[in-house]
């Protein structure tokens, strides 16, 4: 799929029986094929924030993908070409193995399953992890089951990338792979972190976006 294009224009949530908004007024765009960082202390919002633009929270202001709102009526067009790494992968690893898993985003998007299983069987292998391919998802390390998540998301070919702390769970070897990886990748990416050094340093250039305490 396409690189996408984001807009945010005075995006702000406010959580129930909170006192103020996280995140705060928000707007910036990344054009397609674009970057950036979203930086700010535990607490200020930036996962809510990548919940908002995947349509999984409403609240005030405008989110756009690909020119589109991810309103009711839009949602599963947006879905489709949107990719979403959760921080934490039990949230997204549904089947008993590596490779079910990975190969059920393009079986749902109306791939083959036979090619879907060889897709998901390519993407393990480019993250270095091809050896869990027959693996019980419950017998992973957090860190196995992060690029395992991270194999799913990516064999969609999606035209935007919402990745919340990817490498928290890595050590530098699977770290790096990770980066390679999408580093080779044209979709339209926006990736919470605590570690932005790491991003900054890479031949990619990465855009900063902070969100403010």
């Amino acid at each position: 799929m396409k690189a996408l294009s984001l807009e945010i224009e005075g995006v702000c949530h406010r959580h129930p029986g909170a006192t103020l908004d996280t995140p705060p007024e928000l707007s910036f765009s990344i054009p397609p094929g674009g970057r950036a960082l979203l930086l700010g202390p535990n607490g200020c919002g930036k996962t809510t924030l990548l919940q908002r633009i995947a349509g999984l929270l409403e609240g005030a202001g405008t989110v756009r993908v690909g020119g589109l709102e991810p309103s009711r009526r839009n949602l599963a067009a947006v879905r489709k070409g949107l990719g979403f790494l959760w921080q934490n992968p039990d949230d997204a690893l549904l089947l008993p193995t590596a490779l079910e898993d990975v190969a059920l985003g393009p079986v749902n998007d109306g791939m083959d399953p036979k090619r879907a299983r060889e897709v998901a069987a390519e993407w393990l292998e480019r993250l270095g992890v091809s050896g869990l391919a027959d693996r019980p998802i419950r017998r992973l390390s957090m860190g196995e089951k992060q690029l395992v998540a991270l194999a799913g998301v990516l064999a969609r070919e999606p035209g935007l990338l919402l990745l919340d702390e990817p490498t928290a769970a890595l050590d530098d070897d699977a770290s790096e792979r990770l980066a390679c990886a999408l580093d080779q990748i044209e979709a339209t990416m926006l990736l919470v972190t605590h570690d932005a050094g790491f991003w900054l340093t890479r031949e990619r250039r990465w855009d900063v976006v902070r969100i403010a305490p």
